[in-house]
């Protein structure tokens, strides 16, 4: 019942400055990665670790600088359950409250850029790491104060050899956060991909608290086995992040709705932390990359989500 479910122009004007294409090329080769892992300066053999610190293959990793900021990783096993437009009306909601909000999409199916209305041809998440550009230079502003980094436009070549680099650098996430220079005041919040896959284990490996959305339907109930192998792992953790469920999208007009929600809290055995009804206003935001929470006077879905918000706050201040 699980949804798991430009070749990026070769350095434009970075070739002009470079006649021979020769720089560009032995750039665009060492930043993707190879089958041992590491990605390799052609020149002189010696491997580039993330950030571009060079050594050898005995050579101790760079210590990155501590990561302060809270972290929310907002995760599902099944698509389609509103987990992005939820990401971007938390955005809203907690700068709104006085936070400083950073919303990263790690999807690359790339639908945060459209949720926010950002600018789609600058480089986001994929592109700036496969050219081993910080992540500063792919911020955009968001709603109502807040700043986003899009994942970006990839192909398919490029998805596939992000892919393979991350199984290979558990530390990517942490490291690109790191040196952001976010301070202890900064809440970062994490779109990830449906499902069982790299992405989702680079977010839940930085996480303070993770966010599981479902909808009240069979299909979410039916996966719930294969969320807790997801998620055991990481809450076994010596400091595990602080997991909340949140059932997304409530008819409370329907009977069956209502019947899913029961059912979930049997299985989960607990209430859901948060319900968030469904409501037009919320989803019509993304026709028009408008602020969801704009009308939240009158949006019952925007009383939940401001709920919720005040949730994570209470949760960071315990930290």
């Amino acid at each position: 019942m699980s949804r798991t479910d430009d070749l990026f122009a070769l350095f434009g004007n970075s070739v002009s400055r470079d006649p021979k294409g020769k720089n560009a090329r032995l750039h665009f080769f060492g930043s993707i990665p190879f089958d041992d892992g590491t990605r390799v300066n052609r020149e002189d053999g010696s491997r580039i670790h993330p950030h571009g610190t060079r050594g050898n293959p005995s050579s101790s990793h760079v210590e990155a600088a501590p990561l302060r900021a809270t972290v929310v990783a907002v995760v599902s096993v099944n698509g389609g359950v509103g987990r992005s437009t939820l990401v971007t009306a938390l955005s809203s909601g907690l700068q709104r409250l006085g936070e400083s909000v950073l919303a990263v999409d790690l999807d690359p199916q790339n639908a945060l850029r459209q949720h926010f209305g950002v600018d789609h041809l600058r480089p986001g998440v994929g592109r700036s790491s496969l050219l081993n550009a910080p992540w500063t230079t792919a911020l955009q502003a968001g709603f109502a104060g807040c700043q986003v980094i899009p994942f970006g436009e990839t192909d398919s070549r490029q998805k596939e050899g992000l892919q393979r680099w991350l199984t290979r650098e558990p530390a990517w996430l942490a490291e690109h956060l790191s040196a952001m220079g976010l301070s202890a005041g900064h809440t970062v919040i994490i779109d990830t991909p449906a499902g069982n896959n790299v992405y989702v284990h680079q977010a839940l490996s930085v996480a303070d608290i993770v966010l599981v959305i479902a909808q009240p339907n069979a299909a979410c109930l039916g996966t719930q086995d294969q969320l807790d192998a997801l998620l055991t792992p990481y809450l076994e953790r010596t400091r595990a992040p602080r997991c909340h469920f949140v059932i997304n999208q409530l008819d409370e007009q329907s009977a069956f709705n209502r019947e899913m929600l029961e059912a979930f809290k049997l299985r989960r055995r607990t209430s859901p932390s948060v319900v968030v009804r469904g409501d037009a206003l919320i989803s019509q935001a993304l026709a028009f990359a408008i602020d969801p929470l704009d009308n939240a006077a009158s949006s019952p879905a925007a009383a939940d989500i401001n709920e919720l918000c005040r949730l994570l706050i209470a949760l960071k201040r315990a930290a």
